[in-house]
């Protein structure tokens, strides 16, 4: 057996690197990345959020007469709220799995893409992983935020009075 002296092994001029020192390295720009699409994940959230408070205050001012007419005919302002907020809850619902289906598309075709071009020569490694628990955390936290976005329309809507609204135009 031959052994190499210490000196050539450890040259400055020299390095190796294993696999798993390859595929740490791109996990960290990995990470990093992801870092900043969840930053900007976070914005879309709040965004979102504006977005369904001036849809359901919309459809609070459209639906005035359609309001005033379910209590007059005895539905209660709880009723009312909880219809506004199941309206949120499923605008949340029906955003986060649409989204999430397509991220779970595209994120699996580039994933396999760049698998078999670019880093096709590290086993082992995952560009991008979809956890269905972590899919189904995210639609939950989403649908909350839809729901938090609704209340104040939803309390709009259950604190009408029914004969102003029914003379609403």
């Amino acid at each position: 057996m031959r052994r190499w002296p210490r000196s050539r092994l450890t040259s400055p001029t020299r390095a190796s690197l294993t696999v798993k020192d390859q595929i740490g390295t791109i996990q960290t720009v990995i990470d990093a990345i992801v870092g900043v699409l969840d930053a900007f994940a976070i914005i879309a959230l709040v965004a979102a959020a504006f977005g369904i408070v001036n849809t359901l205050l919309m459809s609070v001012q459209e639906r005035t007469r359609e309001i005033g007419l379910m209590k007059a005919m005895g539905m209660s302002g709880k009723s009312v709220f909880a219809m506004f907020s199941a309206e949120a809850v499923f605008i949340g619902f029906l955003g986060s799995a649409i989204g999430a289906a397509v991220a779970v598309v595209v994120g699996s075709i580039i994933s396999g893409a760049l698998s078999r071009t670019v880093l096709s020569g590290l086993e082992g490694l995952q560009v991008m992983q979809f956890a269905p628990s972590s899919i189904g955390l995210i639609m939950l936290v989403v649908m909350a935020i839809a729901f938090l976005a609704g209340t104040l329309p939803a309390r709009q809507a259950s604190r009408q009075d029914p004969i102003d609204a029914l003379r609403y135009e």
